[in-house]
């Protein structure tokens, strides 16, 4: 046997440990999905209904995402998941420029008023 042959054969050898632990190692577990933190009750509407219902809500603000290609973290202090945080804090200042801009729309489909 010439000397590269046993060299290959002790190195693999030497690694069938190695292979053998990484075959039998458990895969991780992936994380339980969270469920999202999305109140049925809501506080801190400005500009829209206070009365507004979840679902109506609910399809405001997925239009506000497609529209604007962002998540609801954009606005919300929520994580990217929903589980997490206030949808009802102020801390965010695109919530606020979001809300102009609704005004700004209310105001511009508002029936002009005669003279």
């Amino acid at each position: 046997m010439s000397t590269r042959h046993l060299l290959v054969a002790l190195l693999s050898f030497a690694c069938l440990p190695l292979i053998a632990q990484e075959a039998t190692a458990p895969t991780p577990q992936a994380a339980a999905p969270r469920k999202p933190n999305i109140p049925d009750a809501f506080s801190n509407l400005t500009v829209l209904p206070a009365n507004i219902t979840k679902p109506q809500l609910m399809d405001v603000m997925k239009q506000f995402s497609i529209t604007f290609k962002v998540r609801c973290s954009a606005c919300h202090g929520v994580s990217d998941d929903l589980a997490e945080g206030s949808f009802a804090s102020d801390d965010k200042p695109m919530k606020a420029d979001t809300r102009k801009l609704m005004r700004l729309i209310q105001e511009a489909a508002a029936p002009i008023k005669p003279a």
